[in-house]
Order: C-alpha cells, then sequence, then structure tokens
C-alpha cells in the first residue's frame, strides 16, 4: 500500500478495519455450513463471523454440525462475535400462545450464543409494545447471561427502533443498525447520500450495539445485500466510517450478505474491504 493511502480521510487504517472486520455466515444461507466454509472465509484473512440460524444452512440442535463448525473456527482461529436468530420466528406475535413459542425458541438460541462466546444476539424483535414485552422478558430469563440482545432496523425509518430500546433502558439491549435497510418518508436511503450519512448514524449512537453492512443499488426496486464497495454501489462509506469514528463506536464491523447467491465473490471482496476502503477514502 501507497504511503499516501494508510490511513483514509475517515481516520481509519486498514489494519484497524481489519482488527474488527467479521462476516455472517449468510453468504452460505443456501447450503450447509460446515468446515470449508469456516477455512474458505478464513482465507479471505476473516476472523470474525456471526453465525446465521437459517435451513438448510445451520441448526443450532444438530450437534454434529456445530461440532463441525465450532472445531473449524478454533482451527482457523475464527471467532464466532454474534449469533442471528431464525428469520422465520414472529417476536411481534400479539397472539400468547404464539408468543410463549417465540419466547421459548429464542431463549434456547440465545443460550447457545452464549455457549459459543458470541457477545451479541441480533433479531427482528421490531419496535412495538409486543417488542418490548418480548424484549423485557427474554432479558429478564438470561439473567447473568452476557450476551446482548439487538433488534435489527428492517425497511424504513430507523427512528422508529429507538423510542424501544431507550424506553427497556439497559445495557444488555440495542440496536443492530443494518445500513442497506435504512429509508426515509420518501424511500431514500440516508446512508447514500453524504450529507445526511454522518447524521442519520450518530442519532444511533445511544443504543448502537451491533452493525450489519453492504451496499445497496437501485432504491427504486430497494436492492441492497450485495459485497461491499461494489462498483455499481452507492453507500456513502466514507462518511459511514467517519461517524463510527464520531461516535467511539466499538463493536464489529460485520458485513453482511442476505441473498446467498455469490460467497465466494462476498467473502472476496469483504476479505479485500479494508485496503480497498483505505484507498478509496485515501488522505
Amino acid at each position: 500500500m501507497s504511503q499516501t493511502a494508510e490511513r483514509s480521510a475517515a481516520g481509519w487504517t486498514a489494519r484497524q478495519i481489519r482488527q474488527r472486520l467479521g462476516i455472517s455466515t449468510a453468504i452460505y444461507q443456501k447450503k450447509r455450513l460446515g468446515a470449508g466454509e469456516i477455512a474458505a472465509i478464513r482465507e479471505r484473512g476473516i476472523r470474525r463471523i456471526e453465525l446465521l440460524i437459517k435451513q438448510p444452512s445451520f441448526d443450532f440442535e444438530d450437534r454434529h454440525q456445530v461440532s463441525e463448525v465450532l472445531g473449524e473456527c478454533e482451527k482457523q482461529g475464527v471467532a464466532i462475535v454474534s449469533v442471528h436468530g431464525s428469520l422465520e420466528l414472529d417476536y411481534k406475535a400479539e397472539d400468547e400462545t404464539t408468543r410463549r413459542q417465540v419466547i421459548g425458541e429464542t431463549l434456547n438460541s440465545i443460550r447457545f450464543a452464549e455457549e459459543v462466546g458470541a457477545s451479541v444476539f441480533v433479531a427482528h424483535f421490531g419496535w412495538n409494545e409486543n417488542t418490548e414485552r418480548t424484549v423485557t422478558e427474554l432479558l429478564g430469563n438470561t439473567d447473568g447471561c452476557q450476551v446482548r440482545l439487538t433488534t435489527e432496523n428492517m425497511l424504513g425509518k430507523i427512528e422508529r427502533y429507538l423510542p424501544v430500546v431507550e424506553e427497556i433502558g439497559t445495557e444488555r439491549f440495542g440496536l443492530t443498525l443494518d445500513v442497506g435497510h435504512a429509508r426515509d418518508a420518501e424511500g431514500r436511503n440516508p446512508f447514500a447520500m453524504k450529507h445526511r450519512a454522518r447524521r442519520a448514524l450518530a442519532q444511533c449512537s445511544a443504543g448502537l450495539l451491533h452493525l450489519h453492512l453492504h451496499e445497496t443499488f437501485d432504491l427504486e426496486q430497494k436492492r441492497d445485500h450485495w459485497p461491499p464497495l461494489h462498483e455499481r454501489g452507492i453507500i456513502a462509506w466514507g462518511e459511514v466510517f467517519a461517524a463510527l469514528r464520531d461516535i467511539d463506536y466499538r463493536g464489529e464491523l460485520l458485513f453482511e450478505d442476505g441473498r446467498g447467491e455469490d460467497p465466494e465473490e462476498w467473502s472476496q471482496m469483504t476479505g479485500a474491504f479494508p485496503e480497498s476502503f483505505v484507498t478509496r477514502y485515501a488522505e
């Protein structure tokens, strides 16, 4: 790397990014996750992963698969930093029978996350009063657990998730900010606009515990979850990372694929992100 590209204008070095760089196993969501997939991630220079609980990719109740994945992580020096809960559960359910089932299954997932050493559990908890009831119960039933629970913003305004985080008011619950999902009232992604990206992230600073990073493309088609710094991508990465430094964000820099269409491209571009980012935004 050239002398001029050692540090980006956003204040990050490639080494600083790489030390916190992670990827979700969602890149393999269309196939079974095993030792080979963990080794492939490590070959790209990535040492942190988020495990996605999703069939047919990964079943935390399949002890053979769990043993294989954990064994390869240990062999490769790969840390499981977060676990993403099932995408199928209705965390906002009003029906009490359904809600009890969701709580039971989620408690098992959280305990699994603690077992594998993850510090963050991600779920699509939502943002309404049912979210508050369910999360409060989950927190009460995992008292003493070191895993922090987070609600991920889905398509729409980030602002609607913040009151729930504030109302629950504990360091064990916060926001997983997904930069590709954010939309304003006009359907625009604020992280794709240089003059708004920094401000949009700053508003989340009090409750921000975790990140899902990926590219966004044609906003009219609501495209997202594509590899970082893709030639067609429109996320204002320089402003996003400047904002992360502004708020002293201490968590992982976790890239997430929502389709699992090309694991090789995703892992390659994520692994190359630290140097590519610093080169693009060189001082």
